[in-house]
């Protein structure tokens, strides 16, 4: 079985912070979260390092954290599959 050395994503936030921006990049962040107050997940998606578009989903409070990371990671597959940003 291969081990692959997978970069953590504040690493390349903070490199990409130092150097020039890339023409036409795309970077979508996503969160989940579970408190009191209730379960909701996100994403916030930059262009060029221009924040372009955030979106927000109040969740069940029955789902769990974990559902919510999910959530946002999909809704983020979803995004990029819509704006067709896959490399083909």
């Amino acid at each position: 079985m291969e081990v692959r050395y997978w970069q953590h994503p504040v690493e390349a936030s903070l490199r990409n912070t130092d150097e020039k921006k890339e023409t036409g990049s795309l970077h979508i962040y996503t969160d989940g979260s579970k408190t009191e107050m209730g379960v909701g997940s996100g994403i916030a998606i930059f262009e060029s390092g221009q924040h372009v578009k955030s979106v927000q989903r109040r969740l069940n409070k029955k789902c769990t954290n974990n559902q919510a990371e999910k959530l946002a990671i999909l809704a983020a597959l979803q995004y990029i599959e819509k704006t067709n940003r896959t490399n083909k």
